[in-house]
């Protein structure tokens, strides 16, 4: 694990069901909070089918990062082979500008992806997204 320059802001917590990985998420978050949850990730991929695994990430709070936090999400985004991610808004501050921020991240890393606002919702969407073969990226 390499020195950081700051603490991490923002909390993490991060479970496995059936190649469907969930990440709980209280921020704000900066650059260091996201080289943590990186490192924490890593440690999961054994656990998962790597050709057909799907995420959903539950925003809470004040989930915004600085635009340098942001940019280092993005490069991190590019690297992963996930089929499909559901950010869930139910509870953000300010899911309007949340999702603006998270929209920008994964269309530019090029991750299909979709917001809700409830984990019902997400998770039936991530099941579908794993039941197919391939998919055109909406």
């Amino acid at each position: 694990m390499k020195k950081r320059a700051f603490l991490s802001h923002g909390s993490i917590k991060v479970s496995v069901d059936n190649d469907l990985v969930t990440i709980d998420i209280e921020g704000p978050c900066n650059t260091e909070f996201f080289e943590c949850m990186a490192e924490q990730l890593v440690l999961i991929r054994p656990q998962l089918n790597m050709d057909n695994y799907t995420g959903l990430v539950i925003l809470r709070h004040e989930a915004l990062a600085t635009p340098e936090a942001m940019a280092y999400f993005t490069s991190y985004l590019k690297t992963v082979q996930v089929r499909a991610v559901a950010i869930n808004l139910q509870y953000s501050d300010t899911p309007s500008m949340t999702q603006d921020i998270c929209k920008k991240a994964y269309t530019d890393s090029g991750v299909r992806h979709q917001f809700f606002f409830d984990n019902v919702s997400a998770k039936l969407w991530l099941r579908e997204r794993m039941a197919m073969t391939e998919e055109p990226i909406q």
